[in-house]
């Protein structure tokens, strides 16, 4: 199976299913934006896979080793923005099909100052988008709704103008939102 089929003509998911796999995508967003790492873990099913820029990741341990390690950098002073869906039939679920964009919105070290609420003005082109990426997410429904069993990132571009010098988790850490209880 191709990462990313053509898209057939019609659709025959209800329209309940389509709008509650909508809204999936988009919280999942939401938990990457504020980094929420549990519930960005639980968005997957514990064998679930995603193949990544950074490479192929398995289940849940593999997915928190990937968020802790190689993902930070894409957290501070980014905001995501998922477009264009398409939700089509998928075996026992449905297959989601988008564009994520990455607003870079602030430098890093900036990107608290923003969580608390302040108005920040750039001169040196922020906001702007960072990256682009189709993506597929293939959904499953569980008794706690949609998770993702497979999500498959494909070719993106990247502003390299907008990349931290420093991409290691380290350098990240100390800029990553502190998710706050629902």
């Amino acid at each position: 199976m191709t990462a990313f089929p053509s898209v057939p003509h019609t659709s025959a998911v209800s329209a309940d299913d389509r709008a509650s796999a909508v809204d999936f995508v988009n919280r999942v967003n939401w938990f990457f934006e504020t980094w929420d790492v549990e519930a960005m873990i639980e968005a997957f099913l514990p064998d679930a896979v995603a193949y990544h820029f950074h490479g192929t990741i398995s289940g849940h341990a593999e997915i928190r080793r990937f968020f802790e390690r190689d993902y930070p950098y894409l957290i501070p002073g980014v905001g995501r923005h998922a477009t264009n869906h398409i939700v089509d039939a998928d075996e026992d679920g449905v297959v989601v099909r988008y564009q994520n964009l990455l607003v870079r919105h602030a430098a890093p070290e900036d990107a608290t100052k923003l969580g608390a609420g302040q108005v920040m003005h750039s001169d040196s082109g922020l906001p702007a988008i960072w990256l682009y990426s189709p993506m597929r997410d293939r959904l499953r429904k569980t008794a706690t709704g949609w998770r993702i069993y497979e999500r498959y990132i494909g070719g993106s571009t990247t502003n390299r103008a907008l990349t931290p010098a420093d991409t290691s988790a380290a350098a990240a850490v100390p800029y990553l939102p502190k998710t706050q209880g629902v």
